[in-house]
């Protein structure tokens, strides 16, 4: 019995627990059909206004806007023009903000995109400039160490000459509004009056007959050919440079108005249909169909396609200055040795004085004799480069190389940028899907589902097919065009200035506070030619060959400091700004003058100078015999 109530028992309780999972399988099998009752019923309910507005809410608040706005309960929106119509949490009113707001955000969104491309250029252009303005600073005050050290006294009374040179060469890299081959024929002439009224101190020259000796000048060419070899390679490597360095500013200006251009009415709709409309269907976090992005994308920047072409050619003549800038037109090559080219045409001048002396009295006529004047240059022997610190260098080159290699690296990178602008602003979460590709459960301008639609090619013209943006291809954008051809202007000087020619910039706009237009710096000409590297014929392109070239005259690097046991240097006036020593003034023939005093290497005159010194002296000499008698 009481086994078998045991039993009975223990049968009890196994029902019990059959009757129990049976009753839990009986309701999980409610609960399913209860659910899935619940969604067939559900979803008409949802599309005929079942919807929830916490979503625009949530947009609103997230953007400031007024919550006020936003219906209690979804409504019809019949009267919407943008968004889908039906049950919706969205105003007409609303749609208006939103259209704003879409534009906005697009708007930041490209600058966004942009901005590593300002800031290159931007940055770039102000190192540039600051490394060249430096660089042609230190070559002033080398130029003034040697002459200095060379000519002492002498120099710093005529050192006007040279400081309006200097002047002429600044104010070409910082407004363009000198003419450097003028400037150069203008220093050379002063410093030929110079040096042929020093030679020949013991006559007297008015104007018209100094007039006389510089018209001589071209014939006679006393400063044998480094005037014409020193303005070839200043004309070509100033020229090069600050249109190298104009056209990084251009670049800058190029993107800034870029994106001052707003988007147009359709592109602003469709945005707005892909970015906010979701949340006034209830959706505020579903992400739009990339290939859907991508069409919305690709029809609002449908014009700025068109200047694919018009900026990669812009940056591959930009690429090929600088290439030209660290090859045959290093402004370092130039600027740094320009003290030892000078002396050199001094030293020809002073070696070949007696024979064009006498040239200028044939075409001149023979001055009259007059008291000496004081001043001029003594025959004292140039420093050469070894005598001055070395500057340092490393394997990477010089620093104008390490610069122009960066600036070259960087912009190359934005080539094809205007091409990849609408799949950059699709992996922008604000704008687009983000970076990972959505095709699935994604907003579809409709709904939660599958983009249909094929994505458009890319380009203006293949915005006629665009299904999401209406693109009227046949009437151009002004604002683009103007962009356009402000590239393709600065393509064109870089192209000129990349073969040696002159380049205008013939419109004022500052790059800087203190910067103006860019005019030429005088005609090329095409006998300028000195070596196979001097004359360019091709056009623009990568300038792969010209690593060889001739870099002539670049001399040796050195820096401004002097060796611990030399005293600092006594900078003249035009480079301190301190009150100049007054420089010689060249009179009419009444000036009374006093002997000049020449300095250094005396022993060591060359054998004309004792001709000339006879042939001057032995006259004056005969006559104050004679009235001894």
């Amino acid at each position: 019995m009481g086994a078998q109530g045991q039993m009975s028992q223990g049968e009890l309780v196994d029902n019990h627990v059959k009757r129990v999972s049976w009753q839990n399988r009986k309701v999980r099998d409610c609960s399913r059909m209860y659910l899935a009752v619940i969604l067939v019923l559900g979803l008409p309910l949802v599309h005929s206004g079942d919807i929830s507005c916490q979503g625009i809410r949530y947009t609103y608040f997230n953007k400031g806007l007024d919550m006020s706005d936003i219906p209690a309960t979804p409504q019809q929106g019949i009267h919407l023009k943008i968004c889908p119509r039906g049950v919706t949490c969205c105003t007409p009113e609303m749609e208006t903000k939103l259209w704003t707001l879409s534009r906005e955000s697009y708007s930041s969104s490209l600058a966004a995109s942009t901005q590593h491309m300002q800031a290159t250029f931007h940055a770039k252009s102000r190192r540039f400039d600051e490394f060249f303005t430096e660089l042609l600073a230190h070559s002033k005050r080398d130029f003034h160490f040697m002459f200095k050290k060379t000519y002492g006294i002498l120099y710093e009374r005529n050192s006007d000459v040279f400081t309006d040179f200097f002047k002429d060469l600044e104010s070409y890299y910082e407004n363009g509004n000198v003419d450097l081959e003028e400037a150069l024929r203008k220093f050379f002439s002063h410093l030929y009056q110079r040096m042929f009224t020093v030679l020949n101190s013991q006559y007297s020259f008015d104007s018209k007959y100094l007039e006389c000796v510089s018209k001589n000048m071209k014939k006679l060419q006393p400063f044998g050919d480094v005037p014409k070899k020193l303005t070839l390679q200043l004309r070509r490597s100033f020229v090069a440079t600050r249109t190298f360095s104009q056209a990084l500013v251009e670049g800058k200006k190029v993107l800034t108005k870029i994106l001052k251009i707003p988007p147009k009415d359709k592109c602003a709709e469709a945005l707005t249909k892909m970015t906010s409309c979701p949340a006034c269907q209830g959706l505020p976090a579903i992400r739009p169909c990339s290939s859907y992005c991508l069409n919305v994308m690709k029809g609002c920047l449908a014009y700025h396609a068109e200047l694919s072409d018009s900026w990669d050619k812009f940056v591959d003549s930009l690429i090929a200055v600088g290439e030209r800038l660290i090859g045959p037109f290093n402004i370092e090559a130039v600027v740094e040795p320009i003290d030892i080219k000078i002396s050199d045409a001094i030293m020809n001048f002073q070696e070949s004085g007696y024979e064009v002396t006498q040239k200028v009295f044939q075409d001149c006529g023979q001055p009259r004799l007059g008291k000496r004047q004081s001043g001029g240059f003594g025959y004292g022997q140039p420093s050469s480069a070894g005598d001055r610190p070395m500057k340092p260098t490393t394997a990477a080159g010089t620093n104008l190389d390490i610069l122009v290699n960066e600036i070259v690296a960087k912009v190359k990178d934005t080539k094809g940028f205007w091409t990849r602008l609408p799949y950059i602003l699709c992996q922008n979460p604000e704008v687009g899907s983000g970076k990972d590709t959505v095709e699935q459960n994604c907003w579809n301008g409709r709904d939660r589902g599958t983009y249909q639609s094929k994505v458009v090619n890319d380009g203006l013209a293949a915005q006629e097919q665009n299904p999401e943006v209406d693109v009227d291809t046949s009437r151009p954008d002004v604002d683009i065009n103007e962009q356009i051809f402000a590239l393709k202007l600065v393509t064109n000087k870089l192209e000129n200035a990349y073969n040696g020619h002159s380049v205008e910039w013939p419109h004022y706009e500052p790059k800087y506070p203190n910067d103006s237009g860019y005019y030429g710096s005088g005609k090329s000409d095409a006998d300028d030619c000195f070596d196979d590297e001097d004359c360019f014929t091709q056009g623009s392109g990568s300038g792969g060959d010209d690593e060889d070239d001739d870099r002539e005259g670049s001399g040796d690097d050195y820096e401004d400091t002097h060796d611990s046991g030399s005293p600092d240097p006594a900078w003249p006036p035009w480079v301190t700004g301190k009150t100049p020593i007054e420089d010689i003034i060249i009179e009419d023939e009444k000036t009374t003058r006093t002997p000049p005093s020449f300095t250094g290497g005396s022993s060591n005159l060359h054998l004309v100078y004792y001709k000339s010194l006879l042939y001057y002296a032995l006259p004056v000499i005969v006559v104050q015999m004679g009235r001894l008698v």
